[in-house]
């Protein structure tokens, strides 16, 4: 594998995964939160993100975190497996909410130089609500459109660590 894609609900530990899983087969990765915000909070424009995601995933070797759902053709045509972490509602609310109050209550900064207010924690929080049925519900239906990529889907954090055992003695 030179081309993974770790997608899941905000808060479902994308790019933990994606850091060690890179660092484990030594392989680049590359943020994706960094590229849809810019200073103040504000979106960045849609055909820069566009602009940005073509050249990362026109690479030949790459780990990313995100779920690309204005950019999945493009994301996910590319990638060779993508890792789904599905887990439960319970488990996905406890990690963003432990991490959004976290940046909050630390004052850390997040993305292009950005600090969580409270407001934006508990946005984040009700985002990954709203957002992890839907999810659940229409991931199957568009990586079924990739036939030839490679899933693997976690279904929590345990099987998750398994599966990582997996690579432990990976030489690049």
């Amino acid at each position: 594998m030179k081309r993974i894609l770790i997608i899941g609900t905000s808060g479902s530990g994308k790019t933990t995964l994606a850091q060690t899983l890179a660092q484990r087969l030594s392989l680049p990765f590359t943020p994706t939160d960094p590229l849809y915000w810019q200073p103040g909070w504000q979106p960045r424009p849609a055909r820069l993100v566009r602009r940005q995601v073509r050249k990362l995933v026109t690479a030949e070797r790459w780990v990313l975190d995100g779920n690309f759902d204005d950019q999945r053709s493009e994301a996910w045509r590319r990638a060779e497996c993508i890792v789904w972490l599905d887990y439960p509602l319970s488990t996905v609310l406890g990690q963003v909410a432990r991490r959004n109050l976290g940046w909050f209550i630390n004052g850390t900064e997040t993305w292009a130089g950005n600090r969580m207010s409270l407001v934006q924690a508990i946005s984040g929080i009700l985002h990954a609500l709203k957002s992890h049925r839907r999810k659940s519900r229409s991931y199957p239906i568009w990586l079924a459109q990739f036939p030839k990529l490679q899933v693997i889907r976690l279904k929590n954090p345990q099987e998750c660590q398994e599966w990582l055992r997996t690579f432990d003695n990976h030489a690049p």
